[in-house]
This record gives C-alpha cells, structure tokens and sequence, in this order.
C-alpha cells in the first residue's frame, strides 16, 4: 500500500475549500438576515460587557461553533474517504473519536476562536469602532465563517493523517 502525501493534501484542500466557500455563502445569508433592518451596525466596540450586537461578537462566536461541528463532522468523513482511498495507514485512521478526534477538533475549535477573538480585540485597539451597513456586515460574517470551516477542515483532516 503507497500512501501519496500529495494526493491526499489536494484532496484535503479541496474538501476544506469547497466546506468553506459553502459555509461563507450559508453564514453571509444567515448574517444579512440578522443585521437585515438596522442602519448600521459596528464592526466592533470597546466593551466586553455590552449587550450591542456587532459583527465581531457574532462573528467570534461563529466561528468557533461552526469549527467544533465542521470538525467532528470532517473526523467521521474523512475517516471513511482516506481509508478507502488508502491515504495513511489504517492504523493512523483507526483511532477513536474519543479521545483522539475530540482532543483535535477542541483544540484547532479553540485555536480559530482565539484567532477570531484577537483579530476583533486589535481591530478595535487600532481602528476603534467602525459602522458598516447591514450587507457588509453579512459579508464579513460569511468571510469569518467561510475561513474558519476551511481551517477546521483542513486542520482535523491533516491531524488525522500524522502519526502521534
């Protein structure tokens, strides 16, 4: 059995790519209908204890829900294509959900929802608090969206393939 690393990082790729193009239009939708109505709203403001919605706030915590079910559902999915495709020893794509796929899809869900987190934290110490109108709010919503399902896919299926 060959395993070949570089199909099995185009094939990761563009399964990250397609689940992120898919989940940017599906966030930005949803987004325009939450920010739909109101004249504008803030990219982000200088309070953590504030009850505004702003696209940050939202956008934060997309990215974190969305990267732990992404991820959880690219450990089952992926499993089943690498193993068929034969891109790792099956040994490597044996090992359970828990805690091996867990532990994965936590940390890199952690990871993008530090990264989200900080990204709005200096956006607003370096650009302060900016209003954008409904549609690009939706927009920047669908992007924030749309990387973290690439990096969570690409991230939890890559992982899978390393050896411990």
């Amino acid at each position: 059995m060959i395993h070949d690393s570089a199909k099995a990082n185009d094939i990761i790729q563009k399964e990250a790519i397609v689940s992120g193009i898919i989940n940017a239009v599906i966030n930005g939708i949803i987004g325009w209908f939450m920010f739909q109505g109101k004249a504008a709203i803030p990219m982000t403001v200088d309070t953590i204890s504030t009850h505004e919605k702003t696209v940050f706030s939202s956008g934060v915590m997309t990215a974190f829900m969305l990267s732990l079910i992404l991820g959880a559902i690219a450990f089952f999915n992926f499993g089943k294509k690498a193993k068929n495709l034969q891109l790792a020893p099956v040994e490597l794509l044996d090992r359970p959900f828990f805690f091996f796929g867990l532990r994965t899809v936590l940390f890199y869900s952690l990871f993008a929802f530090g990264t989200a987190a900080l990204v709005a934290l200096f956006w607003q110490k370096f650009l302060g608090t900016i209003l954008v109108t409904p549609l690009i709010a939706a927009i920047i919503l669908g992007l924030i969206a749309g990387v973290a399902a690439w990096f969570i896919n690409a991230a939890v299926m890559k992982e899978m393939l390393r050896p411990e």
